[in-house]
């Protein structure tokens, strides 16, 4: 939803253009104001729902997340719509001469002017505002992430750092386009920034940017039914272990499980391996599996089975003629590249490193 309102607004900014071109044969000024004006809040709510998309994009049902703050993020939109019907709301004679360098402006005239100032001035700040806000959020997610799945690849949502990386050229684009116009500034390669042709390819690029792959991102994170829970993990606990419930005896009775799964039934082998199914196979909840993960046997779930994976590939690069790449695929990695990170951090030296060096 707040994805496809984005492309809703950005649509009706665009048609501002050629609707107001068609409507000065009719001498139809206030509605040409109408159409125009219009861009002020339309532009002012989109790096909000770029936000939003990503937010909800990247929400994690296991957790209770804080809700955002809308009083912050509707301020600048309410003040965009308020500016927007109040220069509605002038008197025609008003509004016909409501242009930057007219003198004898009365004072409703000037507060108008002001505020389209002001919006326009709080637009350029919002941009990179939110663009760090997504960033964090993408931070934040994949390493939970790393709490829940042992391969995160196809999780990760990359292309959204590369989109907060684009709206951030877009803003600076603009931006120095700008004050070029402002302040006359003159430097190699300022017609590039004063042409109405590089912008519009810009935005183009953009918004194809965001629709290519921002309409097929799926959340990362779904949560499954919860398994069946096994008789140890319903019985009433004998000494409350932090919030969970669970004693010292029994964690470790947990951990002994999961070291089992790993060494006798090779668990890591499965390349979309979750924690869900980790608890599942040991009949707790995916909060007890984890709990065991990091308080007894102290790693995350994400670097736990992929030290396991690595600990299997050491073993066949030494043992095997297998190819490394048949290696990684055989011990549970979806690709080469997070196999040779895992084993670049596990070991500090990449595959071929570790076979010639045996």
């Amino acid at each position: 939803m707040p994805l496809a309102l984005f492309f809703l607004a950005n649509v009706v900014e665009l048609l501002a253009l050629p609707t107001s071109y068609l409507l000065s044969r009719d001498n139809s000024e206030f509605l040409i104001l109408l159409v125009e004006l219009a861009e002020v809040p339309l532009t002012m709510v989109q790096p909000f729902l770029l936000w939003l998309y990503v937010h909800r994009l990247t929400n994690d049902p296991t957790r209770e997340s804080a809700k955002p703050r809308w009083i912050w993020h509707g301020g600048p939109i309410v003040f965009a719509v308020a500016l927007y019907v109040y220069i509605l709301l002038l008197p025609p004679s008003l509004q016909a001469s409501l242009q930057p360098g007219v003198g004898d402006l009365v004072i409703w005239q000037t507060l108008a002017l002001v505020g389209l100032y002001g919006a326009t001035a709080l637009f350029y700040a919002l941009v990179p505002i939110y663009a760090v806000l997504i960033l964090r959020r993408l931070s934040r997610y994949r390493s939970r992430l790393k709490d829940l799945f042992a391969s995160t690849e196809s999780r990760e949502l990359a292309w959204a750092w590369w989109l907060a990386a684009a709206v951030v050229v877009f803003w600076a684009f603009n931006s120095i386009a700008i004050l070029a116009s402002v302040f006359d500034l003159s430097f190699p390669g300022a017609d590039v920034f004063e042409s109405l042709l590089a912008a519009i390819l810009l935005r183009y690029v953009l918004m194809w940017i965001i629709a290519l792959w921002g309409a097929r991102q799926k959340p990362g994170i779904v949560v499954p039914p919860e398994p069946v829970l096994a008789d140890d993990a319903q019985t009433p606990p004998m000494r409350k272990y932090g919030k969970s419930g669970l004693d010292d005896t029994r964690l470790d009775r947990l951990a002994g499980k999961i070291e089992a799964l790993m060494a006798d039934q090779h668990l890591y082998l499965e390349p979309d391996l979750s924690l869900w199914d980790l608890a599942s196979r040991i009949g707790v909840t995916t909060h007890y599996a984890s709990q065991a993960l990091n308080e007894k046997i102290g790693e995350r779930f994400f670097d736990y089975v992929n030290r396991w994976r690595i600990r299997d590939a050491t073993d066949r690069l030494r043992n095997t003629d297998s190819t490394i790449l048949t290696i990684a695929y055989d011990v549970g990695f979806n690709s080469r590249s997070s196999f040779y990170a895992a084993f670049k951090r596990e070991l500090g030296m990449t595959p071929s490193q570790y076979r010639a060096s045996g």
